[in-house]
């Protein structure tokens, strides 16, 4: 009889399971995104929020990027009114003309009504900040005055460049860059704006005005040369400001778009009127009134009671971080004994095994107290002396490049020692003395196995750039203050600057403390002056972690384990014999070998075999499914990478090109698509049953790729929520400082960078996936590191995006099995 084929209705229970499989990757998606995306975003909002507004109470003016609507008068009826020969630029200027002109058009052609030039106008964009001198309104009220800090560089010049000096929203290094304050020649340079700049611009001011009949904030320029050009005679100012009963008004400028003032005079007696656009201004907005007299004493005694380890926490979060990370990872190696040789850096762990996590490790651990305590003491010192001047963000970039830069000056100076001392033993062998060559060996192996620990490398770097930033002699030698050494700089290169101060300062720790590493030491020295000087660092978007890391990884994989570009090592013997190229090889394991193998075409079965048997047909079935599994697999992480290819080209047109958000996106793109070569051969030669010596070296390679894209792709999901904060606290003065940016305003850009972090973070789920089901997810420092994220997207994989098809069990097809043999 035949079977019936009705499908039986889903049971209570079946439908249950159903829903707690789905709420399964829900949860532990919402702690993924909050712990990689929100935090970071939050983290980062609040602390530039508090150091523009709140600490330095910076205001920001930019262009006014609305010009398509001016004042309720539509861009349609200009242009009907000045014959359609009105340009979108200028829309603002003629709207602004009329309604400063007795409020209606006058009949006047455009070329009698003109804009300032744009070159003139960005010299009143950037950084605004309250002066300390006041003075005294009519109701004896103090009246502050904000005076320009900081010029933004950019310049709308015709002979530039599209494709060279276009713009687009920065990464967070870059933000940070454009509010931090520039008190160091490292800061200036960053800036492109030296001390001159400022002090040339200093005469822009923004002051309250306040007349019989209203009360509003203007922008001008007090300048006393005769010789001004038309800019200097312009002036912003926001509208009339309504009365209020307490003294708001007076503390900081009204944020929103300020309109140009033109004297009627000018334009009624000049025949061509230059009438500047509209500008923005963003501002902190109060939040209370002037206290009053009553209360000024117990304010005051507020403020003095102010918890200092808050403030500290607020005005130095990097210094913080590194403080609490360096503190708890020693008490975590002591609580748990941890033995200093697996964590420490050493050449023979670092160069020849590879193993170079070791670089972070060994830069961050301590295990006696002394040496956490004087190292941590040098670090507040230094934090609080230099990160006020680099920025909170840039001075931890630094920090965590520091730590891979002065590991890998170190294992160059235990290189180059090594060689010299193989070329003396070299030499040694022809004077036949056992002795000499047996002294020769012995300080090869000392090299090759001498550790060291200790963020002391990377506070040598930041003494020496401390030391050149002093105007005063550093006295480096304890209880002799008169020992002191000054700066000095190479005459015609003002910044090359040299100070032997950290030098000494090497020589008496090694002489206080034998035990210091010399060759630590030393490469944070040399690291220090490299950076103070520009030489031989890279710029700071490559410093930047999302693409330092993932950067490293990937050289590591192509120049010194070798195992990109990916070739199977099976047809790689096979070349050698001369008999089949990889590719091919590849494809007749994925695709030919299959129906060699099993017979799937129902057309053209194998020869001695009936495709009626129901075991021969079940069979045929299961291989079925294999194969489709495995195309389904294939396709999947061929999606994804082309999904990653076109977050990629479409970063073009909204991040600026110099940017780590566009070199992390190609380490990204990079790695996966290594990665996906890497496992389609581990599945081609799983399906293809071959040995396992040749499948464990693949299975090998490919958990080294993928645990290099998941750790990259960390990184840069964490740097791009946080420079999408900073997009949101200063989008004025990003606007200022990129002439070219995006017509793509903050709400698409934002948008974009939602779905280039979803992208992003489904290939991190599908590493995670694969490196779980080859069993490759390893232990130590990465799992120790990113053990949460491991576990959250493993959840993720196992029942979100990747489920496997293949049924739990297979029905009886007539023949017996080995109980317990299901799990083999």
């Amino acid at each position: 009889a035949a079977r019936s084929r009705v499908r039986p209705a889903s049971s209570p229970s079946t439908v249950k399971k159903q829903h707690t499989i789905m709420s399964s990757w829900k949860a532990p998606l919402a702690k993924l995104v909050g712990l990689i995306i929100l935090l970071p975003f939050t983290a980062t909002y609040l602390h530039l929020y508090y150091y523009t507004y709140w600490k330095n109470e910076y205001c920001f003016i930019g262009p006014h990027t609305s010009s398509m609507v001016s004042d309720g008068k539509q861009y349609e009826s200009l242009l009907v009114k000045y014959g359609g020969i009105l340009s979108s630029r200028s829309v603002d200027s003629v709207a602004m003309r009329d309604v400063n002109v007795d409020n209606e058009i006058r009949d006047e052609t455009p070329n009698q009504i003109t804009s300032m030039n744009d070159d003139s106008m960005t010299q009143f964009h950037g950084i605004y900040a309250p002066i300390s001198q006041k003075r005294k309104g009519k109701n004896n009220i103090d009246q502050r005055q904000f005076q320009q800090k900081y010029a933004t560089t950019s310049t709308t010049s015709s002979t530039s460049s599209w494709f060279w000096d276009r713009g687009g929203w920065p990464s967070i290094t870059k933000s940070s860059i454009m509010i931090s304050s520039p008190s160091s020649q490292l800061s200036n340079h960053q800036h492109l704006h030296s001390a001159q700049d400022v002090n040339r611009n200093s005469n822009h001011l923004i002051t309250f005005v306040e007349t019989q009949d209203e009360k509003k904030w203007c922008l001008h320029s007090h300048s006393s040369s005769s010789s001004s050009s038309s800019s200097e005679k312009n002036e912003w100012c926001s509208d009339p400001l309504p009365s209020y009963p307490d003294d708001t008004i007076y503390f900081y400028p009204p944020s929103g778009v300020w309109k140009a003032v033109v004297p009627a005079s000018a334009s009624l007696s000049s025949s061509k009127t230059v009438v500047p656009p509209s500008i923005y201004m963003s501002c902190p907005t109060p939040t209370s009134s002037t206290p009053s007299k009553k209360n000024a004493g117990r304010i005051k005694q507020q403020n003095a009671k102010q918890n200092k380890n808050l403030q500290f926490l607020l005005n130095h979060p990097a210094t913080t971080l590194l403080l609490l990370l360096n503190t708890g990872l020693a008490f975590h190696y002591w609580n748990h004994r941890i033995n200093p040789s697996t964590v420490c850096k050493q050449y023979t762990k670092i160069v020849v095994e590879h193993e170079w996590w070791r670089g972070l490790t060994g830069a961050t651990a301590h295990f006696e107290p002394l040496h956490i305590g004087f190292n941590m003491m040098s670090l507040h010192t230094l934090g609080i002396e230099l990160e006020g001047g680099f920025g909170s963000i840039v001075f931890l970039v630094y920090n965590v490049a520091l730590v891979v830069f002065t590991t890998m000056v170190m294992m160059a100076m235990v290189y180059a020692r090594v060689q010299w001392i193989q070329h003396k033993l070299d030499r040694s062998q022809t004077s036949n003395n056992p002795q000499l060559q047996q002294v020769y060996h012995e300080q090869q192996q000392r090299l090759r196995e001498t550790s060291s620990v200790g963020y002391s490398a990377v506070l040598f770097a930041w003494m020496v750039v401390s030391t050149m930033e002093r105007k005063q002699p550093t006295c480096p030698i304890p209880f002799f203050s008169d020992v002191c050494f000054s700066t000095y700089s190479v005459p015609g290169v003002p910044f090359l600057k040299f100070n032997i101060s950290p030098i000494v300062s090497l020589f008496m720790a090694q002489f206080i403390m034998p035990r210091v590493s010399f060759m630590g030491h030393l490469a944070g020295i040399v690291c220090g002056f490299c950076l103070h000087w520009g030489w031989t660092i890279p710029p700071l978007e490559i410093c930047s972690p999302n693409v330092l890391i993932g950067g490293v990884v990937l050289n590591g994989l192509i120049w010194r384990k070798r195992v990109i570009p990916v070739r199977p090592l099976l047809t790689a013997m096979m070349d050698e014999e001369g008999c089949v190229e990889h590719e091919d090889h590849l494809r007749l394991l994925l695709m030919d070998g299959v129906e060699e193998d099993g017979g799937l075409d129902s057309s053209n079965p194998p020869l001695g075999q009936n495709l009626t048997d129901p075991f021969m047909r079940s069979k045929q079935k299961k291989k079925e499914r294999e194969l489709n599994e495995f195309r389904r697999k294939q396709m999947t992480l061929l999606h994804v990478r082309n999904l990653i290819g076109i977050m990629l080209g479409s970063s073009l047109f909204v991040f600026d090109w110099s940017s780590s958000l566009i070199f992390s996106q190609c380490v990204l793109l990079a790695l996966f698509t290594f990665g996906t070569q890497s496992t389609l051969i581990v599945w081609a030669y799983t399906r293809s049953k071959e040995p396992l010596d040749i499948i464990e070296p693949e299975n090998v390679r490919s958990g080294m790729i993928w645990r290099g894209f998941f750790m990259s792709a960390v990184l840069a999901i964490v740097v791009d929520s946080m420079s999408m904060a900073s997009w949101f606290v200063f989008p004025t003065l990003i606007a200022s400082e990129q002439p070219s940016l995006p017509r793509t305003g903050l709400f698409p850009a934002t948008v974009f960078m939602i779905l280039r972090t979803a992208v992003n973070l489904l290939a991190l789920v599908l590493s995670s996936k694969i490196l779980h089901d080859m069993s490759q997810v390893g232990s130590g420092i990465f799992t120790q590191m990113f053990c949460v994220e491991i576990k959250w997207s493993k959840l993720i994989g196992d029942h979100g995006v990747f489920i496997s098809q293949k049924p739990l069990w297979t029905a009886f097809e007539g023949r017996g099995i080995t109980l317990g043999s299901r799990g083999r």
